[in-house]
């Protein structure tokens, strides 16, 4: 089965007047199947970074920072911005071309063998072997289908109960539940855990009260535990 060498795989955007070609390395894949529309997108979830003053000579970070990561696809984008209290600049969304000059997706496939059972999960994870994961559920009306797909940067291995535990991320995590015009808009960065081949659990970045409920961070704090299908692949 081939799966994404995330570690040779990059979105570049241009912006207007050439002035930046910003690579960005691929962090995970949602693939989503409409079934009722006939149509499958393909979304590429990068890397985060932090705001910066792009070729200033000195002070290249912003004074009041965010984290800055998004999503592609053929013709939408998704821009997250996560300050130190949520606003309304945490999403920015619509069609790439209205927002940069051009956009260049250089993804490399790779062969990954599906490993079967825990025992040879385990001890892939303790050979140190480039691991990537998949996730498949679908709506719970049976219109979407999506498959994640993610390197698995952390892995939880016991070889002497031979237990194992996916916990990685992030990942782009598509919300069959949201009532949006446009797939990009149900999209959020999450983590994934899982441990068997039936389900797996995620947790959401959202807009989270603390305190007293006057302030609003943009946090991991929303649990969602869906079934489906789960992989551990040997790359």
């Amino acid at each position: 089965m081939d799966v994404c060498d995330f570690s040779r795989s990059f979105l570049t955007f241009v912006t207007h007047g050439r002035g930046n070609n910003a690579r960005l390395q691929v962090e995970s894949v949602c693939r989503l199947e409409d079934k009722q529309e006939s149509k499958v997108q393909t979304y590429y979830f990068y890397a985060s970074c932090k705001s910066e003053d792009t070729f200033a000579e000195r002070n290249l970070f912003y004074e009041e920072n965010y984290d800055f990561c998004g999503v592609f696809s053929e013709d939408e984008y998704v821009i997250y911005r996560t300050m130190s209290t949520h606003t309304d600049r945490f999403r920015e969304q619509g069609k790439w071309r209205d927002r940069f000059e051009d956009l260049n997706q250089h993804i490399v496939m790779v062969e990954g063998r599906v490993l079967n059972g825990k025992d040879e999960i385990v001890q892939a994870s303790l050979s140190n072997v480039p691991l990537v994961g998949q996730v498949e559920f679908e709506s719970g009306d049976g219109r979407f289908h999506a498959k994640l797909e993610f390197p698995i940067k952390t892995m939880n291995a016991n070889d002497i109960e031979t237990i194992y535990q996916v916990d990685t991320g992030p990942v782009v995590f598509p919300d069959f539940e949201a009532d949006v015009a446009n797939n990009c808009e149900r999209l959020s960065p999450a983590y994934v855990a899982y441990n068997t081949t039936e389900f797996a659990d995620f947790v959401i970045q959202t807009d989270t009260p603390v305190g007293d409920g006057n302030v609003s961070v943009t946090h991991y704090s929303r649990l969602k535990s869906l079934e489906g299908i789960t992989r551990v692949l040997a790359v």
